[in-house]
């Protein structure tokens, strides 16, 4: 009988075995996660090797099956199909058989015909097969070159028939596999002594399946502002994307705060599939992505996108979680670029617990103390890029853009910490502004358009009167709450363009001008994400369409618990003209002080 899903236990070591889902999806890797504990602290663990051994549960295909006789004993029902016929789509009678063994018997004989099935067939088994009479009236094949294959391997257990198809630590469902359920039996083995260290475990699965593919949001939404000057043939346009993507730990955290969604689309291993077939069909120039869990952007992210031609740059947070897998990671931004547009100029990383921190030492006592809060492990990515593939100006130069990509700070009762992070970037990017190159901000500020940290942005300066409220530890009052730059949000500039049609806007707030919601859950459902850029140097030619409000997110369809927002650009001629100054060796970690 097959052990219960959980852990077994041997007198000295403690195995525990789970599935990211009892669902297999096809195409998407499925792996268990293993953690091995000693029970006797006395002794040392010792050397041991794991054993994979997956199955599929074999089942005839054919709708008759309670028909179909066995290919060598005709008077005899069948009960067992080879998988390497179905895999060929040779589902007559060959590819039948009344038990394991028959199977087994008639291997030798029966793999001729795979040759005979193949692209390419091979002429002797052409001709071997031709001389085959009915009902396994096999001639004897004397002439015919053992080439080493073997039948499946099989295994009955519980009345039902498991074959072979795999043995390494993963298993990746193939079509074939649609439908049935998989078996895995896992060992650890004592690399010394060959034996095992624990009871084998034995887990067997819900049935693979196969879920329907969708197309993701690809349409733009043309911006036509009345005051737009007429596009000419040496504009340079690109596109930048921005997507919160929702990291695995938070996604999977045990608290069931996304029990509506499926398991196994919760899984990241659907998810990064799901994911990477989104962001590759929005075909951004530039993606700035957030929640992008360490491990998966190594891994994963950066060199799948690779493959695309994007170019990588990764910021992950100070502070590290220890996820419900008894393991420890952290997330952070991550800003890609294609390679045959831009080439990366300067890079620059802001944490924003440093912002705070010479705040936080001149305290004392218990103010000290409650300041403490201020230091979130929250950070900023900010990159000059440099075009790469476009007609120099008259002066030599080509140009540059700067791309701010950041995350910050997420619980609604600390709305100080929110807009000192705000704060800190923008006077950073001050700096960059006077060298007269074009800003993007790609944000998840978690924050609403009627925040001080939205306004603070959009409108260049907001009002904070000293509260307990809105400034608990008094550090705002010592901050200059105003600056420069004109930064407006891409969504709200669509909304204010000439030619926005009814459908369009009834996905736009009437009020704040910006999507009806960027992120939806039970507990949340409004607008965090922006896209804000520097009007005077960089024209919104279109945005990305919003979705309609199918459901709660994320979802089977939807991977991310946000949206994505994306936003198609042209440079204006200013971008050309950016200062031959050099750029600033270090943005600062410091908000600028308020005069005193």
């Amino acid at each position: 009988m097959a052990q219960e899903s959980g852990s077994s236990e041997s007198p000295k070591w403690r195995l525990d075995l789970d599935f990211p889902s009892k669902t297999p999806v096809f195409g998407c890797r499925f792996q268990p996660h293993i953690r091995m504990q000693i029970i006797d602290n006395s002794l040392e663990f010792p050397c041991h090797e794991y054993s994979f051994t997956w199955y599929q549960e074999d089942v005839c295909l054919s709708s008759n099956q309670e028909k179909i006789r066995c290919f060598v004993h005709h008077d005899k029902l069948a009960t067992i199909q080879c998988t390497v016929c179905v895999s060929q789509s040779r589902l007559g009678k060959i590819s039948y058989y009344c038990s394991v063994s028959c199977y087994k018997a008639a291997w030798d004989k029966h793999k001729v015909h795979h040759h005979f099935a193949a692209p390419n067939p091979d002429p002797q088994a052409v001709n071997i097969i031709k001389s085959f009479g009915p009902y396994g009236s096999y001639p004897d094949l004397p002439y015919y070159q053992y080439d080493g294959s073997q039948p499946d391997v099989t295994v009955e257990e519980d009345g039902k028939t498991w074959i072979q198809v795999g043995s390494s630590e993963y298993y990746v469902p193939t079509e074939n596999n649609i439908g049935f359920c998989l078996r895995l039996k896992f060992e650890v083995i004592d690399s010394s002594t060959r034996t095992q260290l624990c009871p084998a475990r034995i887990e067997v699965t819900d049935p693979v399946i196969y879920p329907l593919p969708h197309p993701p949001r690809c349409t733009m939404w043309n911006s036509c502002s009345g005051d737009l000057k007429e596009h000419s043939s040496n504009d340079v346009r690109f596109r930048v994307l921005s997507y919160n993507i929702l990291a695995d730990y938070l996604a999977t955290s045990g608290s069931n705060r996304h029990s509506y969604c499926p398991d196994w689309a919760l899984s990241w291993e659907y998810r990064q599939q799901n994911l990477l077939y989104e962001i590759i069909e929005y075909d951004a120039d530039i993606l700035c992505l957030q929640e992008v869990q360490k491990d998966h952007f190594e891994n994963f992210l950066k060199p799948q996108l690779a493959k695309y031609g994007y170019s990588a740059i990764y910021k992950k947070k100070k502070i590290e979680m220890f996820t419900c897998k008894s393991q420890q990671t952290t997330d952070g931004c991550a800003t890609f670029y294609r390679s045959q547009r831009f080439k990366e100029i300067a890079t620059y990383e802001l944490e924003f617990n440093n912002s705070a921190k010479p705040f936080v030492d001149s305290l004392d006592g218990k103010q000290k103390s409650e300041a403490y809060r201020l230091l979130k492990g929250n950070v900023a990515l900010v990159v000059i890029l440099e075009m790469v593939e476009n007609e120099v100006s008259s002066d030599g130069n080509q140009p540059r853009i700067c791309v701010s990509n950041t995350h910050l700070h997420a619980n609604g009762k600390d709305p100080d910490i929110k807009l000192l992070q705000v704060v800190t970037l923008i006077h950073a990017l001050e700096k960059i502004a006077q060298l007269k190159i074009p800003l993007l901000i790609c944000a998840d500020l978690n924050s609403l358009p009627q925040s001080d940290p939205y306004t603070f942005i959009s409108k260049g300066r907001v009002e904070i009167l000293p509260s307990k409220e809105t400034d608990q530890s008094g550090i705002l009052q010592t901050l200059k709450l105003s600056h420069s730059l004109n930064l407006v949000s891409a969504y709200a500039t669509f909304f204010h363009s000439n030619g926005v049609e009814d459908h369009q806007r009834e996905k736009l707030d009437r009020e704040t001008k910006e999507a009806l919601f960027t992120y939806f859950t039970p507990s949340f459902f409004g607008t965090i994400d922006y896209i804000f850029y520097t009007a005077a140097s960089l024209r919104l030619d279109s945005v990305l369409e919003l979705p309609d409000k199918e459901g709660r997110l994320p979802s089977a369809k939807w991977s991310s618990d946000h949206i994505a927002l994306m936003a198609s650009f042209s440079l204006e001629a200013s971008a050309y003209n950016w200062s031959s100054e050099p750029l600033p060796e270090s943005l600062g970690q410091h908000p600028t002080l308020a005069q005193q």
